[in-house]
Formats: structure tokens, sequence, C-alpha cells
């Protein structure tokens, strides 16, 4: 089968030759219809910390992915050749502290699908546990059913922060951040900022629900914000950037007893006046790590299907495995969307 991996140390990816895998006892093999590409990967394909020590080449990376069972593990009950099957890219264990308490997306023993520990979704085949596979309706089309698990990201981020009614801003609007957009809609809330930077992305957030836009490159982000909720600030701020300019901005922009929800990974420490935004703001704060397991998946699920949320919107470029270059190429530029990849 053909293959994109990450042959040795160093920058790059490469196009392979790999043998079909076969699945285990408890393992569903999928013929993956399409895979997309997600911020972690681009990091991957440059060799950034921390993926420089988490990824142990040779190694198929992509964890974004959507496919058709095409054969099954012995041990396996409940599943059809012929279904269709979203990966949840966080492969726990089951058994840990963690899992049993509710917590299965912070594993203690995770394996991260195309990220460290198992061969990824960019490949014609790939191979998941039952436990790490979610049957998915066949009408959502396998373009949109590949954006499943960055959508539960985004999903997992907005249900924490108890939207409905709310006045909402998302800061960062790269795809997560305007899926959080669309998502906020969908749950109810009253109004929706977006806080961005690029042109597309702009377009894309106003085109997947956004109330307001806000370009933090050319307006006065606070005294914006201020303005359109007559000065009271916001009642929830998520955060999906990791830039610390962002992150400021969110704590001066939330009201005082509002929410944070924290998603964007900071490449640096940051130092926050702890006193005068968290203590004295009396704000609830959650960080948030990939989805749960499966509660974020079934309302992600829902709210595709029911045509409250549409991610085809959000797509921007399509490419055929073999031309994974050029997806990469877009994604560095962040002139996009999403951008998804069929095998041939």
């Amino acid at each position: 089968m053909q293959a994109v991996a990450k042959i040795k140390a160093g920058p790059g990816l490469n196009l392979i030759d790999a043998l079909i895998p076969k699945p285990k006892a408890n393992e569903l093999l999928l013929k993956i219809k399409a895979c997309s590409i997600c911020g972690t990967d681009v990091h991957i394909y440059n060799w950034e910390n921390p993926w420089d020590s988490k990824i142990k080449p040779p190694m198929i990376i992509g964890h974004e992915g959507f496919g058709e069972v095409v054969e099954i593990g012995k041990a396996v009950r409940g599943w059809e050749i012929g279904d269709y099957a979203s990966p949840e890219s966080h492969f726990h264990c089951g058994k840990c502290d963690m899992c049993l308490s509710g917590h299965a997306n912070v594993c203690r023993n995770m394996l991260g699908l195309g990220m460290g520990g198992a061969n990824g979704t960019y490949a014609e085949y790939v191979v998941v546990p039952t436990k790490s596979a979610l049957k998915t309706d066949k009408k959502i089309s396998p373009e949109v059913g590949t954006l499943q698990e960055p959508f539960g990201n985004a999903v997992y981020t907005v249900d924490e922060g108890h939207v409905k009614d709310k006045t909402v801003a998302v800061f960062g609007m790269g795809p997560i951040g305007i899926m959080a957009i669309a998502a906020a809609k969908a749950l109810g809330a009253e109004m929706v900022v977006g806080v961005g930077g690029s042109s597309i992305h702009k377009e894309l957030a106003k085109k997947m629900g956004a109330d307001i836009v806000i370009d933090r490159k050319n307006e006065a982000v606070i005294e914006r914000i201020m303005e359109e909720t007559d000065n009271k600030g916001i009642d929830v701020f998520l955060e999906m950037s990791g830039a610390e300019s962002a992150i400021m901005q969110g704590f001066e922009a939330v009201k005082k007893g509002g929410s944070v929800v924290l998603l964007g990974l900071p490449t640096k420490q940051i130092t926050i006046d702890w006193s005068k935004y968290l203590v004295l703001k009396d704000l609830a704060i959650k960080g948030v790590y990939g989805r749960k397991i499966w509660d974020t998946w079934q309302l992600s699920s829902e709210l595709i299907t029911s045509g409250k949320v549409d991610l085809a919107k959000l797509i921007t470029h399509r490419y055929k495995l073999s031309e994974f270059e050029k997806g990469f190429e877009v994604m560095k530029s962040g002139n996009c969307g999403k951008v998804v990849m069929f095998p041939k």
C-alpha cells in the first residue's frame, strides 16, 4: 500500500510502499477513504519539539482519518465488514485509573495514532483497536468523517464552557477555532466573537456562524469586545491558539465570574498576573485535552448528522495522498481551512 511516513529523524516526510497491516484479535482493519492534515502533522514534518522526541522513525503518520472496515480480528464483536469507522487518535488502555474514572483521554498508557506508538492514517489501510474506533453513520461523507477527530477537540472545549445563552469569544481562528465557533452557535451561544488574523480564516469564521469577527492585527481587540458587550466583557473565553498575546487578551476580556476553557498549547512558559486575572476575577478555568471518550464523539456526531454544523464548508483544499507535499505546503502557508487527502 501507499503511505506517508517519517522514515528518519529530521525535516520532511516520504511516500513509501508499505505492507498492508493485519488486525490482531481485538482490532479492525480500515480501508482509508479520507484523511486530513493537522497542525501537529506540520510540526512532525518540520521535526519540531516535542515531536522530535515522541516519534520513533520509521513510522506512518497521520491521526485524522475515516475508513471502511474490511477485516475484523477474531475476538471482535459488534462490527461487520462494510461498517464505517472513525479512529479516536488516543489509543487508551482501558485499565488504568484514568480510564476507569472516565478520563481515558489522558490514559497513563496512551499510544498516539501516527503520533507515537502506532502507525497512522496517511495510508491506504490502518489497524485500529475496537475500543478506539467509533462506528460512524454512513450518511457522513468521508471528507467530513475525517474531520470528526479535530471537531471533537472543538466540541469538548465548547461543551466545557456551558455556552448556552452566553456571550463567547474564541481566540485563535485556525480550523479548530473556527469549528469551535460553529459548535458554540449550534449549542446555543447568544453571541460568538472570533478573534484572529488571516483573511481566509476571518471569511471562514463568518461562514461557520461567527456573529462578530475581530482582526487582531488591525483592531483594538479589548476595546471592540467591550463595545460589543456594553462594557461587561464576555461570559466565556475559549483559548484555541496557544499564543501568549491571545491568552492575555482573553483573560482581560472575560468578565468577573466568567469561564475560561483552554485548548491551545503555548510553545513556552507564560507569566500571568495571578491575582488580577484568576483570583480577583473569580473565574472558572478548565483545561481540555483531546476528546471525552466517547461522550464528545457522540455529541459531535449529533451536531453533524442533524445539520447543525456543516464541516464541509471548512474544507478548502483536496489532494491525493500521493500529493501530500502540496497539502503540507498550503498548511504551512496558513492560507487554508482544512486540507483533506484521499488515497489512490
